[in-house]
């Protein structure tokens, strides 16, 4: 049988207009729309501009091109970081030297404060030789160092107690530390007080918490309790009681700014000059020398500090005493034993550092810190004051290391048992000085020049702006492959920008292209002085100064690019500022040290117009007359005798007489 129903009904799908909207309409990336390109676009009627027609992949690119642009140029100000001013050290500072005889526990307790603590900036002062010796105790060793906060001060100090009556058994005093339950109730107090009293009395520096200062008095460390009798030189008993025979520690302990306020170092370490070298007459002819250093002279009384008033009030002996001022009533200190020095005759007292004795030199520095920072600095100088030649002589211009010379030997032995820190700005002063004057041995290898750039980095060295620009003219000045040198060039700039440095600064500039223009490769140097002169010689860039733009005109005569001589002679003009006779100067003897005709043609033709109009002009200078006298020699050399010749000769004569460089000649002379 067969079925007769219907088919079933299509219903016909009717037309969609979304895919062509969807074809033709841009897929927006942004919950906005886009500002139109077209000013005719109508955003109600969906008239769309004729540029996404026509370039479509632009459509794309734009919008990211947009974005990354927004992202750099409306970065908020509170998000825009600043490079550090300061690096952080890589490795932590080296711990100070520690005096020979001392008690082991010294050398545990500065590593327990620099590793546990945290405390920095730690120094060390034997005052073992300070005579009298002090209140605190005999043989006393004084370390100082630097806490963070309030906060970090208590609790290091807390700590370091602790640790030492559990570690080593020895109770320890801290002056100034304030317990957990101590601090808590004057938090609380001053709280209620604050409370009750509102915003009245609540600034009182002086609350009693923030002390800034503790100090952690260890006691006399190995201390016996057997009596001894002091006999005098004369064989008579001239005390009676115990003789101590251990050492004291005190570690004072302090913030920044109070450490900054108080400068006990200083304080102690004057009082300990003051010691070991008292004031006699006989250094009355040697106060001229002497008051070169700050610490060779005791300040007077009336300008003391008034912690150092109380400190030197106490190291003196007493007017009652034997030897004391007669006349006057004895104290009424009681004493153990007599601190009067036995009577030894009066010897004349002389600077260490003027003694023709090695031996004594070596003794005197081997752990005085102040002598060896005394003598570095002579030295530095002295080397700074000296020529080429006598900077090889004194530096050692063999090759032979066997054999240093006295200079060397005197340097090495002020830079012994110093830390990296403390003598690198020394060492940097001899490699510079060997790096310019041509020493062989500084100029063969990078090796002294990187391993100043790394102590450089790891001990975060507060270096100057001129060191700096020393240590890139030594990298540039050795004869090391390029890249080399390049790659440690990038390490000292990347240091100074970390360090907010100028790096685009034209004494930067000028430093590399000095050292460049040592080099061998006159076509590589050449390559890349062409590349910095697009920096140097910005339109925005400042003008520099004439000892910056000297060294300039030195590098480009030693290249032997004398267009770039003339670029840089041109500079002060374009900033509307005068030549002095000095700049003058300095051109002519480039031209006369390069023995060129040309060269010395060009400086005379250039420099003697532009000098007669100088203001104020530098013509009649001695010394601008006599450079340019010298570069006429090589420019004409018969010009100074037809010079002698009468202005008014006739035939050939005449001829000869007017000359260029025999008027130029006879100009020069006749300049008063």
């Amino acid at each position: 049988m067969v079925s007769c129903d219907p088919p079933p009904l299509a219903r016909p799908s009717l037309p969609s207009p979304r895919a062509h909207v969807v074809g033709t309409l841009p897929i927006r990336r942004l919950s906005s729309l886009p500002k139109p390109i077209d000013p005719t676009f109508d955003p109600e009627h969906g008239q769309i501009p004729h540029a996404w027609e026509e370039e479509p992949n632009n459509i794309e690119v734009e919008p990211e091109a947009a974005g990354n642009e927004s992202k750099s140029t409306s970065v908020p100000w509170y998000l825009q970081v600043e490079p550090p001013t300061i690096i952080a050290p890589l490795e932590p500072p080296p711990l100070p030297e520690i005096p020979p005889d001392s008690p082991p526990l010294i050398r545990s307790l500065l590593e327990y404060a620099s590793e546990e603590m945290g405390l920095d900036a730690l120094s060390l002062l034997d005052l073992r030789k300070l005579d009298p010796p002090p209140a605190l105790g005999p043989s006393l060793f004084m370390l100082f160092g630097t806490a963070r906060s309030e906060r970090h001060l208590n609790v290091s100090a807390g700590r370091l107690v602790r640790w030492l009556r559990a570690k080593h058994r020895v109770h320890a005093d801290a002056d100034g530390l304030l317990g957990p339950n101590e601090r808590k109730i004057k938090l609380r107090r001053r709280a209620r007080r604050a409370k009750l009293l509102g915003t009245m009395g609540t600034d009182d520096a002086d609350d009693g918490i923030r002390t800034g200062w503790i100090c952690v008095n260890l006691g006399t460390i190995d201390r016996s309790s057997a009596e001894s009798t002091i006999v005098a030189e004369d064989g008579r008993v001239s005390g009676f009681g115990v003789s101590h025979a251990g050492s004291t520690i005190v570690f004072q302990i302090m913030t920044e700014g109070r450490r900054a306020e108080m400068g006990l170092e200083t304080l102690w370490a004057q009082a300990l000059d003051g010691s070991l070298y008292p004031p006699s007459e006989s250094s009355e002819l040697d106060s001229p020398r002497r008051g070169k250093n700050p610490r060779s002279r005791a300040k007077p009384e009336t300008s003391l500090h008034p912690v150092e008033q109380a400190m030197l009030s106490n190291l003196h002996r007493p007017s009652g005493f034997p030897g004391g001022p007669k006349g006057h009533h004895p104290s009424n200190q009681a004493r153990f034993y007599s601190t009067q020095q036995p009577s030894r005759p009066s010897t004349i007292q002389v600077d260490p550092l003027s003694t023709s004795s090695p031996e004594e030199l070596a003794r005197v520095l081997t752990y005085d810190a102040h002598q060896k920072q005394r003598l570095l600095e002579l030295l530095r100088a002295q080397l700074e004051n000296m020529d080429s030649s006598a900077a090889r002589a004194a530096l050692g211009e063999s090759t032979d290391s066997s054999q240093p010379t006295s200079f060397m030997e005197l340097m090495g032995l002020a830079m012994e048992t110093l830390p990296p820190n403390r003598t690198w700005e020394y060492r940097l002063a001899v490699q510079y000085k060997a790096s310019v004057s041509g020493l062989q041995r500084a100029i063969q290898s990078l090796d002294d020049a990187r391993l100043l750039v790394e102590e450089l980095r790891i001990y975060a060295i507060k270096a100057t702006r001129q060191q700096y620009l020393q240590l890139l003219s030594c990298i540039f000045y050795a004869k090391e492959k390029h890249p080399v040198a390049i790659h440690l060039a990038l390490d000292v700039i990347n240091t100074m920008h970390q360090r907010n440095e100028p790096i685009m600064a034209s004494d930067v500039i000028v430093s590399i292209i000095e050292g460049v223009s040592k080099e061998n490769d006159k076509i590589w140097a050449r390559d890349v002085t062409a590349r910095l002169e697009k920096l140097l010689f910005h339109r925005d860039a400042p003008c520099m100064d004439e000892q910056l733009l000297m060294r300039l005109i030195a590098a480009y005569a030693n290249l032997s690019n004398w267009d770039g001589v003339w670029n840089a002679w041109g500079l002060p003009p374009r900033y509307l500022r005068a030549r002095s006779a000095g700049l003058y100067i300095h051109v002519f003897q480039m031209a006369f040290a390069s023995g060129s005709l040309k060269h010395c043609t060009d400086a005379l033709r250039r420099c003697i117009p532009e000098a007669a109009s100088e203001d104020p002009p530098v013509l009649a200078h001695q010394g601008v007359r006599q450079a340019a006298l010298k570069c006429i020699r090589i420019a004409d050399p018969r010009a100074q005798e037809f010079a002698q010749l009468p202005v008014d000769s006739q035939g050939q004569l005449a001829r000869l007489v007017q000359r260029e460089f025999v008027v130029l000649t006879r100009l020069l002379r006749s300049t008063p």
